[in-house]
């Protein structure tokens, strides 16, 4: 049985960092975890096959060796999704998709012509799959009644990947959050009690990237990795103890919600268990809008000690935030922006509120007839797909200006430097490693374009021989951060180009539909004339 799993291409993104990945002679930044865990689970006498189209294309040999062709993907990847369907179509080979982007959105899924939609959680559909395949079933939809119990979930086969082609690694220790934020569409797909694997299970998954010579970051892509705080201090009481063992061959990152400051002996051992950094879900400095959508463990500490908290610690603070909720006040991309300089956020991923499928704030926003879309798309370059509060041009207008001015290079320096002085250094030490090629080229490359061709080349060794001074630690991870900063370069181009292009659009159907409405009054006194 040959199996082909196929990952759509996600388009350019606030995450994507193709110039910053250049400079390393990487292709991408994480690879697709969700896949390898699909071959983990399906019948391993099966031989598997997998194409990352992130990194290249599938070739003709490829389509015609296949049995089965599975793909997995996320709304945003939709577009290549759809097209990776049909081309598997056209080469005769059933086809079997899952992931977010299916379930979340079935119907489109089931339209592409797929024959298998394997929906939900893989841990209890694929074997529904595996069952119906063996029958000659050559169609078929399986869902989950119940959530999975991830104590079950095997190794991902990460010996499928390309180790070579990402700059990190992909792990999972839990699904599931806590909280019940209205625009949030985790707690639709994978619940609000989180479930975790067991420390022995993450460990193993640590080990087996450690057998096949990983040594760079590894992202745990848990939404909310402190969601079961209890079994989370388990594993990272464990985890420290393996990491000091290793010599520390990893930096981990995950994401995490702002409740974390008010844990100190958890930040303390995600520090020691080698966490640099932490993603938060801030959303909005403005209190009433985090109420009305639900988010009320941002409420309960001011943001901005809680973020600098975390920073103390030894824990760098990215963060996520979004401008359109309902009821915002004007002003709120310039309130974004003073937060985030403030609070020294270096990278401030800055979206407009988009409503997800099945989530509450889609249901309210449909039941009010305010919906333009169904088709959410989460990326940096959409406008919002629903009728906000206020005019949609007054906020598109902040979100380009606060977006722009975020990511003006000497603005973005000044927040990377401020931010790496207000971060602890990690109480451990290990041995230095030796410095390749590839590094050595990004560095020399980095030097040129900021410290001699940019304007910000006083501030650039200014502050970089302060960092070195002050955090030695740290100097590697600063350079890298600095080194980010090329992606945004051409990223807040493309933003500002892409939300003018959209809000012009929205605008001129706008009019038209308001044209035909004045009409509307002249056409029926025509109407009556001719009848009388």
């Amino acid at each position: 049985m040959r199996v082909l799993l196929v990952y759509p291409r996600f388009p350019q993104s606030f995450w994507s960092f193709e110039r910053a990945l250049a400079l390393v002679n990487r292709k991408a930044f994480l690879p697709p975890l969700g896949l390898i865990t699909v071959a983990s689970i399906l019948p391993q006498e099966w031989d598997f096959h997998l194409v990352d189209c992130n990194l290249r294309e599938v070739t003709d040999e490829e389509w015609q060796w296949a049995d089965l062709v599975i793909l997995s993907a996320m709304i945003v990847q939709k577009e290549d999704f759809n097209e990776k369907v049909q081309t598997a179509k056209s080469y005769g080979k059933p086809v079997a998709v899952g992931g977010p982007y299916p379930t979340a959105l079935y119907e489109q899924a089931r339209a592409t012509g797929a024959d298998y939609l394997i929906l939900d959680e893989g841990e209890i559909t694929l074997p529904k799959f595996v069952e119906a395949w063996e029958r000659g079933e050559t169609s078929g939809e399986f869902r989950a009644e119940e959530k999975p119990d991830v104590t079950q979930t095997p190794i991902p086969r990460y010996d499928l990947l390309d180790l070579d082609a990402y700059d990190n690694m992909s792990a999972q220790f839990s699904r599931g959050c806590p909280f019940q934020c209205e625009f949030c569409d985790i707690i639709v797909l994978y619940g609000r009690k989180p479930r975790t694997k067991n420390p022995s299970q993450l460990i193993a998954e640590l080990e087996r990237l450690y057998e096949l010579g990983w040594r760079r970051s590894i992202f745990i892509v848990d939404d909310n990795f402190i969601g079961n705080k209890r079994n989370v201090k388990l594993l990272l009481k464990e985890l420290k103890e393996w990491m000091a063992e290793k010599d520390y061959p990893f930096t981990l990152n995950t994401e995490a919600s702002v409740d974390l400051a008010q844990d100190p002996e958890l930040m303390n051992l995600m520090v020691e268990a080698n966490f640099n950094s932490v993603f938060l879900g801030i959303e909005t400095p403005d209190e009433e809008s985090l109420t009305l959508t639900k988010k009320h463990q941002n409420t309960r500490d001011p943001l901005s000690d809680s973020v600098k908290t975390i920073m103390n610690h030894g824990l760098r603070v990215t963060a996520g935030f979004i401008i359109g909720f309902d009821g915002e006040k004007a002003g709120a991309g310039d309130r974004i922006i003073q937060f985030v300089e403030n609070t020294s956020i270096t990278l401030a991923m800055f979206s407009m509120l988009q409503a997800l499928p099945d989530t509450g704030l889609w249901h309210r926003l449909n039941k009010e007839g305010r919906l333009l879309d169904d088709n959410a798309n989460i990326n940096q370059t959409t406008l919002m797909n629903f009728t906000p509060t206020r005019p949609v041009e007054e906020i598109a207008d902040e979100y380009i200006r606060a977006f722009w001015e975020l990511y003006d290079p000497q603005n973005y320096l000044d927040r990377a430097y401020n931010q790496f002085l207000q971060i602890g250094e990690p109480p451990h030490n290990r041995k230095s490693r030796k410095l390749g090629w590839t590094t050595i080229r990004a560095m020399l490359l980095i030097f040129w374009r900021q410290g001699v061709v940019r304007k910000t080349r006083w501030r650039f060794w200014q502050y970089l021989f302060h960092i070195y001074r002050a955090k030695p630690k740290l100097v590697g991870d600063y350079l890298s951060l600095c080194a980010l900063g090329e992606h945004f370069l051409s990223y807040r181009e493309l933003v500002r180009d892409n939300i003018k292009a959209q809000l012009e659009e929205y605008l001129n159907v706008k009019a038209s539909q308001q044209e035909a409405t004045a009409d509307q009054p002249e056409l029926a006194t025509s109407v009556s004339s001719e009848r009388s």
